[in-house]
Parts: C-alpha cells; sequence; structure tokens
C-alpha cells in the first residue's frame, strides 16, 4: 500500500471509533453517553436521536435500566421506524426535593422487526452519570426575609406619612 492509501484507511478508522454514537444490529442512538447535572426540584431533558439503518420497519422501545431511578421519564418509550428514519425522543431527569448525590444508570434502546413471526432484535446501553446537587434557594423565598422586608416597608410608608402631617 502506498503511504498516502495507509493514512486516509487511518483517518476513516479513526474517524468510525470515535463517532460520538452507538450503534447495533438494526438500531442507531446518539449520543453514546450523558453527562447530566440536574437541582433537586429541578428537571433537565437530554435528547437522544434513535435511527432505523435497517431497509424494514422496526420497532423500538426506549426505558430506564435502574427502575429504581423513577424521577427519570421518557417522552415517548415505545415507537415504529421506517427503513433509514430518525427519532429524536426526550428524556427528562427530575429528581424530587430528597434526592441529592451521584446516581449510574443507563438508558436502554432496543430493536424489534414489525413484520414476521420470529422477532429477534437488538438493542444498545446509553450510560448515564447523573449528578444530583441541592438546588439553591432563592433568599426572598425564605419567610424571615419577607416578613423582614414587609416589616421595613410598614415602618418606611408610616414615616412618609408623619412627615406629609407636618
Amino acid at each position: 500500500m502506498k503511504p498516502k492509501t495507509i493514512g486516509i484507511v487511518s483517518l476513516v478508522c479513526y474517524s468510525l471509533i470515535l463517532t460520538p454514537g452507538v450503534y447495533g444490529l438494526g438500531i442507531g442512538v446518539t449520543p453514546a453517553t450523558m453527562e447530566i447535572e440536574v437541582g433537586n426540584s429541578e428537571n433537565v431533558q437530554k435528547t437522544i436521536t434513535v435511527s432505523n439503518p435497517e431497509d424494514v420497519e422496526m420497532e423500538f422501545r426506549v426505558y430506564n435500566e435502574d427502575e429504581s431511578i423513577d424521577w427519570i421519564q421518557i417522552s415517548d418509550p415505545t415507537f415504529s421506524l421506517e427503513p433509514h428514519q430518525k427519532k429524536d425522543v426526550t428524556v427528562r431527569f427530575a429528581p424530587t426535593a430528597d434526592e441529592v448525590g451521584e446516581f449510574d444508570t443507563k438508558i436502554c434502546v432496543v430493536s424489534l422487526k414489525s413484520e414476521g413471526d420470529f422477532n429477534m432484535g437488538s438493542g444498545v446501553k446509553i450510560p448515564a452519570h447523573i449528578t444530583v446537587v441541592k438546588a439553591a434557594v432563592p433568599f426572598y423565598t425564605n419567610p424571615a426575609i419577607i416578613v423582614f422586608i414587609i416589616s421595613w416597608l410598614c415602618i418606611i410608608l408610616i414615616c412618609v406619612d408623619r412627615l406629609r402631617r407636618h
């Protein structure tokens, strides 16, 4: 082989290896991994793109592998795709006020052929690392601060009223 050909082949191999997606037989998914940081009592949405690289219609199912993390919701958990079609699926991370810490799970995408009696399918798992931090509470929602502000407003109004009378 010529050095130029080796360089091109190497470049193609590197680009295939470093592609930020996951592929299985009959399924393509991006991104390959997910890093999420969210405050407790808040929510973050991430998009997964699922593609059907096959020449037949395929059915897909998207789910969270760790069922104990019940605050992860999938917008459209089951759907069908025509050949070479893509679909964006939204994954919503909405931890409760009690949840704080690091969580690891996998978002699974599996495919099955829509036609025929023999349903052989494949799937991919997207590793998701979720960091749930304690959400900052705005100072103006603190009851003591609210009472303090109202008290000062009352004092100011009383002073302005007395100054007007004199």
